[in-house]
């Protein structure tokens, strides 16, 4: 009927403020009732499992991905999530998820930034510098044994490099095995055997740490290395050298490729290291899980503590000599975890402990920082805001990791860290968007700049457009702002608007504005204008005591 009045649809999930008020919610992320009443609006869907058996296993799965992803510095969702219908229950999970995530994405943290800034021109939300980008030359390569990409003496020199520069933070190859089989490989050239994957492995990641430019030799070997690791038969239990080849696989797929491609990659890792067993203790293996060789059992919880936390944060070294100054980080790495609620004390009391331990190796200060930085976006999403001292402290650690990051390009050391840290300073000086911050601005976009010009990878590039942008947009609103603020000066203070005025003189202007009556009252009280606390002025209960105007 034409005069009847359209029920409202009542959806079978309502969200928890709904819930708690019993009041009518549409199932939307956010619903129409939370928009109008302001509150934030969530979904518990996990303890009403038994009323929504429509959340499919398929939309769990699906969304799982982008929580990993996301858990991150260095960690990022990468594309906006699809366009579905809302109703659609596992649409309203995925958001669900990509809210509680948000915190913790530098993507997000991004896009929000240029959201503030210019909502009309803001960026869409991409992973910016999540490491130096792909090492790329033209043409396909085929797989071939490793004896017929390098020789043995460049092979040896590739080796030295990983084991000067990379075992100390990835320590789990050992040195004399792989040396060994060095000095004997090339005296069988045949096909590729089993152990190639982990020579193919180190000697990427030496020319990963030696060579600013990728030569056709690196990417032979990285595709040889793809190639044998993927077509391994999987019905045997994965022996040792295959979980390390993967494990060298994503340790340079993690420098230089996509989040999503290194994050496959390690789910791969770890589900070689649960087939094999290998994570468990070797007095409570069982016969069936016990790998036919005997492993050194400090190589084996290198292996299996490199696979669990570079699963699950941006950079993670294993032991090695620096394991002090980096393992006191993973516990906090966890903690940060998306689906673990973390309040805004919790949060503050996290940084001050980070800030108290002082670094020395550039890849550990770097990945202090990065925690840092995570830990910084989710107080901003609770807008909770930091002591002055925090503060000081978080802009001198971020001046710290920026001259690390020069410091490891230098020594041409690539990791991940190198490229996002100085980015996200970036846009962190421009959240706080204080003197002290600005002034800091400079260092980190220069830093930013040499690492794009020494990598020159369109990652990079794209990442210091972005920067660019973002200070640009910056610089707009304060023109702006400055705009509106000269225009009230000049109307209310002695200055009528016209062509005359535009052109008078700084100092004819500032004199004419001083001359004013009521500017005079304004600052009567005020010793000098550097004294006085703006800051104070706009929280104090009643402002104008500050102006000595009680009345």
């Amino acid at each position: 009927m034409s005069g009847q009045v359209k029920r409202q649809r009542r959806s079978k999930v309502a969200c928890e403020p709904c819930r708690t008020r019993k009041r009518k919610c549409d199932g939307q992320q956010p619903c129409e009732t939370c928009t109008e009443s302001e509150y934030t609006c969530r979904y518990d869907l996990g303890s009403r499992k038994k009323r929504n058996k429509d959340v499919s296993l398929e939309s769990l799965t699906a969304a799982r991905p982008a929580q990993t992803l996301q858990a991150e510095s260095h960690s990022e969702s990468t594309t906006p999530p699809t366009a579905q219908d809302p109703s659609q229950p596992g649409e309203r999970f995925t958001n669900t998820v990509q809210q509680s995530i948000g915190p913790n994405s530098g993507a997000v943290f991004v896009q929000n930034l240029g959201l503030k800034i210019d909502p009309v021109n803001a960026l869409d939300p991409l992973v910016f510098a999540w490491n130096i980008g792909l090492r790329q030359l033209p043409g396909s390569f085929m797989a071939l044994p490793v004896v017929n990409t390098i020789s043995a003496e460049e092979m040896s020199a590739l080796a030295h490099t990983y084991f000067a520069k990379v075992a100390p933070f990835y320590g789990f190859v050992d040195r004399d095995i792989c040396f060994e089989y060095i000095r004997s490989r090339w005296h069988r050239p045949s096909a590729f055997e089993p152990y190639d994957v982990v020579l193919c492995g180190v000697a990427a990641m030496g020319y990963l740490f030696s060579r600013r430019k990728a030569v056709a030799a690196e990417l032979h070997l990285v595709e040889s290395a793809k190639s044998a690791l993927e077509q391994r038969p999987g019905g045997e239990i994965p022996p040792l050298m295959m979980i390390t080849g993967w494990a060298l696989r994503v340790a340079y797929l993690r420098l230089t490729a996509s989040p999503h491609t290194a994050w496959l990659a390690s789910c791969s890792l770890l589900h070689l290291i649960d087939a094999s067993g290998l994570h468990l203790d070797p007095s409570s293996r069982h016969a069936l899980l016990r790998p036919t060789q005997n492993i050194d059992d400090d190589i084996r919880r290198r292996l299996v503590s490199f696979a669990q936390y570079i699963n699950t944060w941006s950079t993670v070294q294993s032991r090695g000599r620096f394991t002090a100054e980096l393992l006191d980080l993973l516990p906090l790495s966890e903690s940060l975890d998306p689906y673990t609620p973390v309040d805004a004390v919790q949060l503050t009391a996290m940084l001050a402990n980070i800030m108290q331990s002082s670094r020395a190796q550039p890849p550990s200060v770097l990945s202090q920082c990065n925690l840092v930085l995570c830990i910084f976006r989710r107080l901003r999403a609770v807008h909770a805001t930091l002591s002055a001292t925090l503060m000081g402290q978080m802009l001198a650690l971020s001046m710290k990791a920026l001259a690390c990051a020069r410091e490891l390009v230098d020594a041409n050391c690539p990791w991940s860290h190198v490229a996002n840290v100085p980015f996200q300073i970036i846009c962190t000086l421009l959240a706080v968007d204080s003197p002290e911050s600005l002034s800091l601005l400079d260092d980190a976009v220069q830093t930013l700049k040499y690492v794009t010009d020494v990598y020159d990878t369109e990652v990079l590039r794209e990442a210091y457009r972005t920067a660019g942008s973002l200070i640009l947009l910056q610089q707009r609103r304060k023109d702006h702002d400055a705009a509106r603020l000269n225009s009230i000066l000049g109307v209310l203070f002695g200055h009528p608007l016209g062509s005359d005025h535009h052109h008078e003189p700084m100092s004819e202007r500032r004199q004419s504005m001083q001359e004013s009556g009521s500017f005079r009252e304004l600052v009567s009280d005020l010793s000098t204008s550097e004294n006085f606390d703006f800051a104070q002025f706009f929280i104090a209960d009643n402002p104008w005591n500050a102006l000595g105007m009680d009345g």
